[in-house]
């Protein structure tokens, strides 16, 4: 897992928005798995998305319906093997929104060992419109 201190929060521009990176884990995909076939771990990897989606709001999982269509073919090709789990957070916050608080934003992703995770965030999330797909968190007290 990769960990950074407070001081050290990378920051990102998502589409207008400005966010900091709360949080990065990097985990092996194929972790749990004794056998298997390139096609059932894309089966596999839908069904975690799927659970994902289920349990954490505000997930945007990068190439979804690409990931879909995997799950469909039969690929005999082993899928890149890291997935990778970002938090996000931005002060801005909706305007309707009375009650102090944040937004929040999760991106999933997978990718290779070679490729650099943060590099790769970027690019995934600039184009994004964090206005829509971020959700509020009120500060508790």
């Amino acid at each position: 897992m990769i960990q950074t201190r407070h001081d050290d929060l990378r920051s990102y521009q998502v589409g207008p928005v400005h966010a900091e990176l709360r949080g990065l884990t990097v985990s092996d995909d194929r972790e749990g798995m004794l056998e298997g076939t390139p096609h059932l771990h894309r089966r596999f990897r839908l069904m975690g998305i799927e659970k994902a989606m289920a349990a954490t709001p505000h997930l945007y999982v990068h190439d979804l319906d690409k990931v879909r269509a995997d799950a469909e073919r039969r690929v005999e090709e082993w899928l890149p093997r890291e997935a990778v789990h970002a938090r996000l957070t931005s002060w801005w916050t909706p305007e309707a929104m009375a009650e102090p608080g944040h937004t929040a934003l999760s991106v999933m992703w997978f990718q290779t060992p070679a490729q650099d995770p943060f590099a790769y965030l970027a690019t995934i999330v600039r184009p994004l419109d964090w206005t829509s797909l971020a959700g509020f968190v009120p500060f508790e007290d």
